[in-house]
């Protein structure tokens, strides 16, 4: 049996944004399958993406990488929570350095040639109260240069793609 964390009390949450030249169903599509990631993340050396894809509700996946400049590998495994046909993959932590992490990854039509990729995280980071300053101080500034890189990496690599 999969056991999920439960979501927390009082969790933190992080959002990031942008407008892709590409259709919501191509960008469904290329995130249901984990093994893109390695195509739009900089800075991240990944030893192994394991699972079954394109991925379905229900479905676990696990990925182990290193993320620099901290040279340690880390894995993280997942369950896929829900997928919404085109619109939305939302998957929760099972395993990862974080108590709490739950990642919605939304897909919202703006017009008939463009997307908007909404990253939305609900999480708690590690170590507390330590880990709560830690989020204010670098925490949230890393994360947003890491969601940045990945979805100008993935605007470039889909608009690309469609011409």
């Amino acid at each position: 049996m999969i056991r999920v964390p439960p979501p927390p009390v009082n969790p933190l949450t992080f959002e990031r944004a942008i407008a892709i030249r590409c259709t919501p169903a191509r960008l469904f599509e290329f995130h249901r399958d984990t093994r893109n990631a390695q195509q739009v993340s900089p800075g991240t050396k990944f030893l192994s993406v394991d699972g079954s894809f394109p991925l379905n509700a229900g479905d676990v996946f696990t990925i182990k990488f290193i993320q620099l400049p901290i040279p340690v590998p880390v894995t993280w495994q997942f369950l896929v929570e829900a997928i919404e046909q085109d619109r939305a993959i939302i998957d929760v932590a099972l395993r990862a350095p974080f108590p709490y992490w739950r990642h919605e990854h939304r897909f919202e039509p703006i017009d008939d040639e463009t997307t908007r990729l909404i990253d939305r995280v609900t999480f708690t980071p590690p170590l507390g109260p330590i880990g709560r300053v830690g989020n204010r101080v670098v925490g949230r500034a890393m994360m947003a240069r890491l969601f940045d890189a990945r979805q100008r990496a993935t605007k470039a690599l889909l608009e690309a793609a469609d011409l």
